[in-house]
């Protein structure tokens, strides 16, 4: 197996999980491809005949994603960067063109643009609009980013941190109107907010390994979570521990044991506050 000619790394992250995703899904094709190229001649040509209509197509999915976002946040510098896009597609037909008509080595030069294009498109063009949309989420002028369809997010993602396994069994059998992702620490809840877009957390002071308010100094520091509304479920029924917790950055406080009523009761009160949903239905054009 021959070793991957594109590799993702954190530095990466343009802070739009989606977007994202998308990016990880493209280097694994590029790699797929770059694996076809170690064939046999004959072999990575058949090879390539037959996948590089889909890499066409995911791009063409990929970037119309990104279009419908630029278009719907308004982003200043849309037109540039869809221009951008339209050139790299027709860089990508001008090698399948120059495939078609028998010139060797296409396969090997078109992976090496792709994988060259890809990693400075998102250092510079991706990297601006990742910073424009983490600005407005962090305004508070947009939340989420889903996408409408197959996979599509249907329910408002509630991720409920608690050191109770009893507790969270409780939180997914009070929430089924929501979809509910429970963990047993803070930094379990840090690692899950890094690949899902939460609508709000529920949080446990009282936690071994790192408490609620060591969680949230944490999330508070992110300018992509500080959008994200708090609960705080705790035991401590003190006017110093709600204090602390606001001052903390929390948005709400609910006494344990909680009562089903009250909690669906705030939680829908702090989704309400809580930004808009942005939903987009991306296309995928096969341009070979």
């Amino acid at each position: 197996m021959a070793q991957d000619i594109i590799t993702w790394e954190n530095r990466l992250s343009i802070h739009i999980p989606l977007i994202d995703s998308q990016h990880k899904m493209l280097f694994d094709i590029i790699n797929k491809l770059y694996e076809a190229c170690q064939e046999s001649e004959d072999s990575a040509n058949e090879h390539f005949k037959k996948t590089i209509s889909n890499v066409v197509s995911y791009i063409s999915y990929h970037f119309s994603t990104e279009d419908q976002i630029m278009e719907k946040t308004a982003y200043p510098d849309h037109g540039t960067h869809k221009k951008h896009h339209v050139e790299f597609v027709h860089e990508i037909l001008k090698h399948v063109a120059s495939f078609e008509d028998g010139k060797k080595h296409v396969p090997n030069q078109l992976v090496r643009f792709l994988r060259e294009w890809i990693l400075s498109h998102i250092a510079f063009v991706d990297n601006k609009l990742g910073k424009f949309i983490t600005n407005l989420q962090k305004n508070g002028e947009l939340g989420r980013i889903v996408i409408d369809g197959a996979g599509a997010v249907s329910k408002p993602i509630v991720l409920a941190i608690d050191d109770s396994k009893q507790q969270l069994a409780m939180f997914k059998y009070m929430l089924q109107d929501y979809d509910c992702i429970v963990c047993d620490s803070g930094s379990k809840g840090l690692e899950i907010l890094k690949r899902v877009e939460v609508d709000l957390i529920l949080l446990d002071l009282a936690m071994p390994e790192m408490s609620g308010f060591e969680f949230l100094q944490i999330l508070r520091k992110d300018p992509l979570q500080q959008r994200i509304p708090v609960i705080i479920t705790s035991g401590h029924n003190t006017e110093k521990y709600i204090l602390a917790s606001k001052q903390f950055g929390a948005n709400d406080f609910i006494v344990k044991p909680v009562v089903p009523e009250l909690l669906n009761k705030k939680i829908q009160e702090q989704l309400d506050k809580s930004q808009k949903t942005l939903i987009i239905k991306p296309v995928a054009e096969n341009l070979v």
